[in-house]
């Protein structure tokens, strides 16, 4: 019994360390980037302005308590917007809704939940697109023509109509942007998933899985897939960039998260009528989601690049 707990002891121990060791080997990739490292460097700094939003906003988001249209000033440091609210506390309330909390609608109420929702929408699109297309690409034959004759009529409508349809069926709402992220992003993922899996399919270790008898779940979900989420979490990282500017586009135009908290998007479109008058309104949140989503491209393209020299 000793000698049972102490080797239980030791196997928890060389796993804790293995994980360590390889997240200490993750982030020097990482660093070793400059690209890579500008890139993670301004998410983590929104991130962050999201975790104190929770907890602090030098004002109300939403209240209505100073002069409208004030320029940026001692009091208020990026300035008012048209109904007089705080430009700094709406922005740090923006960030919620995109990176940490999702509204989940139950009765009359809403209850947030944990990640947000474009973090929510590309993880969907991740979820089902890869699992869409490594099942397509290793069953091959008609599972495989009908996947991507499907697929390919998603992608031949543009991104915007898609959006349109689907949150003109449903409804405004996060799970409903949730789930329009999800159907316009699912496509991408799975072609993706597609040819890596062509390509891997063909390796040793998998031939030697279907000798050993192996079910094809199990070769998907155990040999294929691990050999693959490089390349596919690269491209979620540049899928979240998308996911944020989607959802700064539909808030634009009126269709997008719904009020009381403010999203960066609504912004925009609310001040955009006094942007010659007060151009500020319009240009914090402007270049908040440029910001963002530009520092989601550096991080997935400088890990790219360094992966690839990686596995070189």
């Amino acid at each position: 019994m000793a000698t049972t707990t102490v080797e239980g002891l030791k196997s928890a121990a060389s796993a804790r360390a293995t994980f360590w060791a390889r997240l200490r080997q993750g982030l020097g990739i990482v660093f070793e980037s400059r690209v890579a490292t500008v890139g993670l460097a301004i998410a983590l700094f929104w991130l962050l302005i999201a975790f104190v939003s929770l907890f602090w906003t030098p004002y109300p988001p939403n209240a209505q308590m100073f002069g409208q249209n004030l320029p940026p000033n001692s009091v208020n440091w990026l300035g008012t917007d048209h109904m007089g609210r705080d430009l700094v506390s709406r922005l740090m309330a923006g960030t919620q809704v995109i990176l940490l909390k999702t509204r989940v609608p139950v009765g009359d109420k809403t209850i947030p939940i944990p990640v947000g929702v474009a973090l929510w929408g590309v993880i969907g699109s991740l979820a089902f697109g890869t699992l869409l297309g490594v099942n397509a690409a290793y069953r091959g034959g008609t599972t495989d023509q009908v996947s991507m004759q499907v697929l390919d009529a998603l992608i031949a409508f543009p991104q915007i109509v898609l959006y349109l349809v689907v949150i003109s069926a449903l409804g405004q709402g996060d799970l409903v942007v949730i789930l329009a992220i999800t159907v316009t992003g699912a496509p991408g993922v799975a072609r993706l998933a597609r040819s890596l899996t062509l390509d891997i399919k063909t390796r040793d270790y998998v031939r030697a899985a279907e000798t050993r008898g192996e079910s094809k779940w199990f070769i998907m979900l155990r040999e294929i897939l691990p050999n693959a989420r490089g390349p596919l979490l690269v491209d979620a990282m540049l899928r979240v960039g998308y996911a944020i500017f989607a959802i700064g586009t539909l808030g634009f135009l009126g269709i997008g998260l719904p009020p009381p908290d403010p999203d960066w998007g609504s912004m925009v479109n609310e001040a955009r009528r006094y942007i010659f008058s007060s151009p500020w309104s319009v240009i914090w949140p402007s270049l908040a989601i440029a910001s963002l989503v530009i520092s989601l491209n550096l991080f997935a393209d400088g890990l790219r690049e360094e992966l690839a020299r990686y596995q070189k």
